[in-house]
């Protein structure tokens, strides 16, 4: 059997030459879609990816840790290692800490919620860009063209990033004292 592909779900390389392919009547649109929409198609992107390696690297400690306690328990239990029994007390005293410490971590920083949320955020922006590229959805508008539409797109882009500025904000504010 051969390796699965990686897949790729943002090729800067491809979207760039897909905004530099627009005539959008002034070169500084082109400039500005990079600048603002690309960029944040690849920052949201980036942060989904490292937000589920970190994710998928916790939980994996989690499970393999989870499941030595008990092992580690028992072969200490078995008593037939005499003396050298402890090893497997300590070891699975160190198991232990690993799936606390790694469950603590991931509840702390949510790092499960930030790739789903992130990987979602990426992938509505880069929609939205593909359906202007396209002039499909609210940007099939008869005999308009893509210059034509670039101040819609460009505030739907803007409403995007406000929205996940804001639910960020929002997540990390801290509780109000005043109570």
């Amino acid at each position: 059997m051969g390796r699965r592909k990686k897949a790729i779900l943002v090729n800067e390389e491809e979207l760039k030459s897909l905004i530099d392919g627009l005539e959008l009547k002034d070169k500084k649109r082109n400039e500005y879609l990079r600048a603002r929409w690309l960029n944040y198609v690849l920052w949201w992107d980036a942060r989904a990816a490292e937000a589920k390696c970190k994710y998928f690297a916790l939980r994996g400690a989690v499970v393999i840790a989870g499941a030595l306690v008990p092992a580690l328990i028992g072969l200490r239990e078995l008593n037939v290692w005499g003396e050298e029994a402890r090893i497997f007390a300590v070891l699975a005293i160190l198991a232990s800490l690993v799936v606390a410490i790694c469950t603590g971590i991931e509840s702390l920083f949510g790092f499960g919620n930030i790739w789903r949320e992130k990987r979602a955020a990426a992938e509505l922006i880069k929609i939205e860009g593909f359906r202007f590229f396209q002039l499909t959805g609210g940007y099939d508008q008869g005999d308009k063209t893509h210059a034509d539409l670039y101040a819609t797109f460009a505030a739907k882009v803007e409403d995007m990033i406000e929205r996940e500025i804001k639910d960020y904000v929002v997540a990390v504010k801290p509780p109000d004292k005043t109570e």
